[in-house]
């Protein structure tokens, strides 16, 4: 295409946009039929001059919606007083001029022009480089704009006192890609709302000269990545209603009340930052509405209410700050908040219930990676407007229904890459509701028969939708990985299901049966039986066989064994450690040695034990000896005191001290001297079981 006139499109008048990039165009002469358009792109063609008679005809054309995109082209030479009185959107000359005395005559010779937005610059890889010089914008002084965009000039030094003197009338001015590293200090006489500094080389937030921008509305200071820290105060751009920090690597120890204007404040943004520390409780911020820490270092949240007076906050960002949440205040104050994204965050499991209680404005929550295993019931039963439920990544086992009846509103909701391998039918009805889109993907599914119902919901939603299922996987059973859960085709026989479980519920009692009757007790009575033991009482040989803790052999040899022992009259008693022969089965020393050649059963009560198998089982088998041959006395004696909550689990020594009398070991010389009174007494009783004490 070498000319606009070529075009046949005057028949379509309600045609806007017209892409003519990259043709043979070498003149910028634009039809009538053409004015009606709001974008023409004509960049990458042959435009190297651009006459005042190509452009004659605009002159009186309401062109005020016309975005003229000229960029890649070679232009060299722009006839002075070509664009006057002509009135456009915006003008794009990105990469157009080679040397930065061709853009300095050509912003001269375009004086005249009315335009909303106007761009002049280099490509970021552009072999040629435009380097900034003395006088270079004063074209602007000349032109009616309002929106200025520099990007890509090389600039060797800061700018001088006479950059802005073109800028009174400029509201929105933009420094993309350049090497800027510095500005002069300068007053500024300016309308400006909008700054904008991207990809520079600044060190230092140009605070100073911002700070001269009264009526600013709008700063911009991205991507900065040699810029590590904030000097100056903004606190006198009482109108700044927006603040973008991101992109660059700032740490800043407090924020915000002291640098950061707030009277007016509606949006803030410090992502993709070094550090930032929340020292105060934005208190001077009653009108933000959006707060972005997102990919930030940051402190304090989640161990401090630090929202508490955001009360019109609408959005608030801490994906990948590796915040932990302690407290259940932790979104206090943020009645009004929309979205909340909280990725790569954690909570402390015992504040789940409530964290999210006075949410009741949400409509979209994000939890991605956040270390979740499980959700309490209550987890988000305030939140009647929640739209958007993100829960992905998470090592979630199962979703039960009760967690998502409270949730009226839900339209989405994402638990792939979780731990799930099945849904509940009650799951799979509130699913089917009125959920608009639910990705269930990348979980170890289950596909054997107990997921009979959550299989044919599957294959009955990809009917619906064939998308649903892509990535609806079997992780088991083996012969079944991998395979698709809309292609699982289970026959299921309930019936022999049922019998199946019915009968190991069965087996597996029996089992417990045998250990407990069998393997503890019926051994002792065959033992009995096969060595044909008779009953006589001239076959016991000790007055008393101790059953104690190893712990407690101190008290047996220091205490028990010299007093009785070595008293008038002398007892004789069976110790483990001294009359137990060597060689033999523990269970036959207990028994035979022990239980069965003593008058008596004394048994050494003390948190040592309760904590015993050994102790536990030695005193079963003396209850078992005497209630089958009814000879074995047993004897407590209360050591150290046992606390209720130790005696839960050993149930039949618990009814025996609740019915029985017991001594209890004091070390009180007169408590001593009664203790063994009646000690000797129960043992020289002729009848030596359960003597009254």
């Amino acid at each position: 295409l070498a000319s606009l006139s070529e075009l046949q499109v005057g028949h379509f008048p309600s045609l806007q946009e017209l892409n003519a990039a990259k043709n043979c165009i070498d003149r910028l002469h634009i039809p009538s039929f053409l004015f009606k358009l709001h974008v023409l792109d004509l960049r990458a063609n042959r435009i190297t001059k651009i006459n005042k008679e190509d452009l004659e005809n605009l002159r009186d054309a309401n062109t005020s919606n016309l975005s003229l995109i000229l960029s890649h082209n070679s232009i060299n030479y722009i006839d002075p007083g070509a664009f006057r009185f002509v009135t456009l959107q915006l003008l794009h000359l990105k990469g157009c001029f080679s040397h930065e005395d061709i853009m300095k005559a050509s912003l001269n010779a375009i004086s005249g022009l009315r335009v909303q937005k106007l761009l002049i610059g280099q490509y970021r890889n552009s072999p040629t480089k435009v380097h900034f010089k003395e006088n270079l914008l004063e074209g602007l002084c000349g032109l009616e704009v309002e929106e200025l965009t520099i990007t890509g000039l090389h600039i060797r030094f800061t700018f001088t006192n006479t950059f802005f003197d073109c800028m009174e009338n400029i509201t929105s001015l933009r420094f993309i890609h350049t090497n800027l590293y510095q500005f002069s200090r300068e007053s500024i006489a300016s309308n400006m709302q909008k700054f904008e500094l991207k990809n520079s080389a600044i060190v230092k937030t140009p605070f100073y000269i911002v700070s001269e921008l009264k009526h600013l509305k709008e700063l911009r200071i991205t991507n900065n990545k040699r810029l590590t820290n904030i000097d100056y105060s903004l606190q006198t751009l009482d109108k700044l209603e927006f603040l973008d920090l991101s992109k660059n690597n700032i740490m800043m120890q407090s924020c915000c009340d002291e640098s950061i204007p707030g009277k007016s404040l509606k949006h803030l943004n410090f992502s993709y930052n070094s550090y930032i520390g929340l020292r105060s409780f934005f208190l001077n911020m009653p009108h933000l509405l959006s707060l972005d820490l997102s990919h930030s270092k940051v402190d304090s949240v989640g161990q401090f209410p630090i929202f508490m007076t955001l009360y019109n906050l609408t959005y608030l960002d801490l994906s990948y700050t590796s915040c932990h949440f302690v407290i259940h205040c932790s979104f206090c104050g943020l009645f009004n908040l929309v979205e909340l994204r909280v990725p790569h965050t954690t909570f402390a499991p015992d504040i789940l219930s409530s964290v999210f209680q006075n949410l009741s404005s949400l409509r979209l929550l994000d939890m991605e990676s956040c270390g979740l295993e499980n959700l309490p019931n209550e987890m988000f039963g305030h939140l009647k407007r929640l739209q958007v439920l993100n829960l992905s990544k998470n090592k979630l086992m199962e979703l039960p229904a009760s967690v998502l009846l409270s949730l009226f509103a839900l339209q989405h909701l994402n638990i792939r890459s979780n731990n799930i391998q099945g849904l509940s039918n009650d799951t799979i009805q509130v699913l089917s509701k009125s959920l608009e889109k639910v990705d269930l993907s990348d979980n170890p599914y289950d596909c054997s028969c107990t997921q009979e119902q959550f299989l044919m919901w599957v294959r009955e939603m990809s009917t619906k939708n064939p998308n649903f299922s892509n990535h609806l996987e079997c992780k088991t059973p083996e012969h079944l990985q991998g395979s698709l859960l809309r292609d699982v085709n289970l026959k299921c026989s309930w019936t022999l299901i049922y019998i199946s479980m019915l009968l190991s519920v069965v087996f597996v009692f029996l089992l417990l049966l045998v250990y407990h009757f069998y393997l503890k007790n019926s051994f002792l009575y065959l033992c009995f039986c096969h060595r044909g033991y008779k009953k006589s009482a001239t076959e016991k040989t000790y007055d008393a066989f101790v059953i104690h803790s190893s712990l407690d052999e101190e008290w047996v040899r220091e205490e028990l064994l010299p007093e009785l022992e070595g008293g008038d009259p002398s007892f004789q008693l069976c110790v483990h450690y001294r009359n137990f022969e060597a060689g033999k089965l523990i269970l036959e020393n207990i028994f035979y040695n022990g239980i069965c050649c003593s008058r008596n059963a004394l048994v050494l009560l003390s948190p040592n034990f309760i904590e015993s198998k050994w102790c536990s089982f030695e005193f079963r088998l003396a209850l078992f000896w005497r209630f089958l041959e009814d000879e074995c006395g047993i004897i407590l004696i209360l050591l150290e005191p046992i606390r209720e909550d130790q005696l839960k689990h050993m149930y039949v020594l618990k009814k025996y001290l609740s019915s029985k009398t017991y001594l209890k070991w004091d070390k009180n010389d007169k408590e001593k001297e009664v203790f063994w009174k009646r000690l000797r007494k129960a043992l020289t009783q002729s009848r030596k079981v359960d003597v009254p004490l």
